[in-house]
């Protein structure tokens, strides 16, 4: 998968750790610089957030997306109440660090495991300030006044940009959604016409080649029409010159047959014969030429 088609969350935890990873890195060049490690609790929290950030990004590669979130947030908030218990002061950074870890457990993670996840952090401030306000004399306070004030003051950030983000999360989830639902009916409206442009494309090839059968059948008919006409040109022109003739002196002997009462019959129906045997042999070659011109069609 391209890093455009990776879903928000996965580039939003990559990009957090690589940028905690450098600021980890940092902090612990500054601890080394002012302080050479000489106080343990900033040593075990350097590095144990740096384990954290390592290994998360170790889980992430290896495809384990919520375990990472959770590894990550886990760690680094157990450190931060670490810092918070044994500080000799109400230290706010380490606050401001859980509200970073509640905005990423509301971004990243699904609602149910998330509200877990809150509901965990939450108790977890609770608890520490619990102690503060137990013990204010071990943060230079001489009553708890300042400590509660600081920590409802915590607590309700920690619901507000933890509930912010859940709805923002959601929302986004939403329009996700339904751009999906939209992005898949123009896949199917797509599919549909390229569907529709073959059955198409497919028509007009059928109609093409019904056209061709159409013009070859045509011309077949056309040919055999002509043939046809030709045939009766032949026919006519047989009638009119081979039977004609003898038509026309079987019809004069007839009539001289009329107007001479003395003829010679024998001899007038010997030639009515011969005439009627020419105009028989004609009528066969005519039938003759007739069927032959017939089969070759």
């Amino acid at each position: 998968m391209s890093k455009s088609q990776r879903p928000i969350e996965e580039f939003f935890l990559e990009s957090l750790l690589l940028i905690g990873l450098i600021a980890i890195t940092i902090v612990m060049s500054v601890d080394f610089y002012f302080t050479k490690f000489v106080i343990a609790r900033s040593l075990i929290i350097d590095f144990a957030i740096l384990f954290a950030i390592t290994t998360s990004f170790i889980f992430y590669k290896l495809g384990q997306f919520a375990l990472a979130v959770l590894w990550i947030g886990f760690i680094i908030m157990a450190a931060m109440f670490y810092q918070s218990i044994k500080a000799d002061t109400i230290t706010t950074s380490s606050m401001a660090v859980i509200m970073v870890i509640g905005f990423c457990f509301s971004v990243l993670l699904k609602n149910s495991i998330s509200m877990v996840c809150h509901a965990i952090t939450f108790t977890g401030m609770i608890l520490v300030f619990g102690w503060q306000i137990a013990h204010p004399q071990l943060y230079g306070k001489s009553n708890a006044n300042d400590i509660i004030v600081a920590g409802v003051t915590y607590c309700i950030l920690y619901i507000v940009i933890s509930y912010s983000s859940l709805l923002l999360k959601n929302r986004y989830n939403e329009m996700i959604k339904s751009l999906d639902s939209k992005n898949n009916e123009l896949i199917e409206q797509a599919n549909e016409i390229e569907t529709q442009n073959e059955e198409l494309i497919q028509s007009q090839e059928n109609l093409y080649q019904l056209n061709l059968h159409l013009e070859s059948i045509v011309q077949v008919r056309t040919h055999e029409v002509k043939k046809q006409n030709e045939q009766l040109l032949s026919y006519a022109y047989s009638n009119a010159h081979h039977l004609r003739g003898q038509v026309a002196r079987v019809l004069g002997l007839i009539q001289l047959a009329k107007i001479d009462t003395d003829l010679d019959y024998p001899f007038l129906f010997q030639h009515i014969e011969e005439q009627a045997i020419e105009i028989d042999e004609v009528v066969k070659s005519i039938n003759k030429e007739l069927e032959s011109e017939a089969d070759n069609v």
